[in-house]
């Protein structure tokens, strides 16, 4: 409630909605009222915490993983499917501190055979993968790579979504550029199909030194 001095039109005291009315004896001020702040409990700050690193880790790669989890885990897949997947299984670490596993991580998921006997080397700033066809039919030969090439520290990716070479080659050469040198460099693949309708499980490769 508040009070009203010198009529309608003077100053007033007390709270009126979100104002209040304040006087130092002849000047009349308003201010804001003051908003409780929420004290949150130990399990929303955990909760709040997870959801960050997760966020952060996937900020680069949105349009990776838009394509690569396209109608797969969730309803609506992409981006939505790729957080909620990550969340759940990549996600490591306890209340002192969380980060993402990498050899849990994921950028694609699908029905897609894998790659056999993947493999992947760095030598100055050239990296190159290679991998098996044995035992998939010709028709997979048109798959395409799907690349992620990640510096987690500073946030830098090197990404290949429709350019990343063909199943059919068993192999993929891509230059690093100078900012991704002097870093430890996580590799993930995964192949599309020719006509986007499907993908495979990515693979995490190991890590780089490069």
């Amino acid at each position: 409630m508040a009070i009203i001095n010198e009529g309608i039109l003077g100053g007033f005291r007390g709270t009126i909605g979100t104002v209040v009315g304040v006087s130092n004896g002849e000047t009349f001020y308003i201010r804001s009222r003051p908003v409780k702040r929420k004290s949150f409990t130990q399990r929303e700050l955990i909760n709040q915490a997870k959801f960050k690193v997760v966020l952060d880790y996937l900020e680069p790669l949105k349009e990776l993983v838009k394509v690569g989890f396209k109608d797969h885990y969730t309803k609506t897949g992409g981006y939505r499917a790729a957080f909620a997947y990550n969340r759940k299984h990549a996600l490591a670490g306890n209340a002192g501190g969380f980060h993402i596993d990498p050899a849990r991580f994921r950028i694609s998921g699908g029905e897609l055979p894998g790659a056999a006997d993947a493999a992947v080397s760095l030598e100055d700033n050239r990296l190159s993968i290679s991998w098996s066809n044995a035992g998939l039919d010709k028709e997979r030969d048109s798959d395409q790579l799907i690349l992620l090439v990640y510096d987690p520290v500073n946030r830098r990716a090197l990404t290949r979504i429709f350019d990343g070479g063909f199943r059919g080659s068993q192999s993929f050469e891509t230059e690093l550029s100078n900012n991704m040198l002097n870093a430890e460099l996580d590799v993930f693949i995964g192949f599309i199909a020719a006509d986007r309708a499907a993908q495979s499980d990515s693979q995490y490769l190991g890590r780089l030194e490069s």
